[in-house]
């Protein structure tokens, strides 16, 4: 006899899902301070507007400490990169970029001393997935 197929349907949770659930985390350890950190891959301002909605709507103390929107482009060595992300001032920061960009931010990070213990970081997106091979 010949057998049916399968049909698998994957989906791939929104950001508004993934943010929230991140600011369950936070909450349950009482992580109130964070930063954005985003690149211009798109929807970022979705992003941002979405984690304003999430904090100003909620009787949580949240402490906001800003958006930093990096530009990739024209800093091959990361130099810009590394210099931004040293001036955020939260130990705590939600990343929105492309999972290109998100290899770059870290290997910067990583050299500026940010990656280690200390940092927290979250990636948010839908696009992270589909390797086998993780960034360090």
């Amino acid at each position: 006899p010949q057998e049916k197929g399968s049909t698998f349907l994957q989906l791939g949770s929104s950001t508004e899902q993934q943010l929230q659930v991140i600011f369950e985390v936070l909450e349950e350890y009482d992580w109130t301070a964070f930063a954005v950190v985003t690149t211009l891959f798109p929807g970022y301002e979705d992003f941002v507007d979405y984690v304003e909605v999430l904090t100003d709507s909620s009787f949580i103390g949240w402490e906001h400490r800003g958006v930093l929107t990096l530009n990739l482009t024209d800093d091959p060595e990361g130099t810009r990169l590394r210099r931004q992300l040293r001036e955020v001032s939260a130990q705590i920061r939600l990343l929105y970029c492309s999972r290109e960009e998100a290899e770059a931010i870290f290997r910067a990070a990583r050299d500026a001393g940010l990656a280690g213990p200390g940092y927290i970081w979250f990636v948010v997106g839908t696009n992270l997935g589909g390797s086998d091979q993780l960034p360090e």
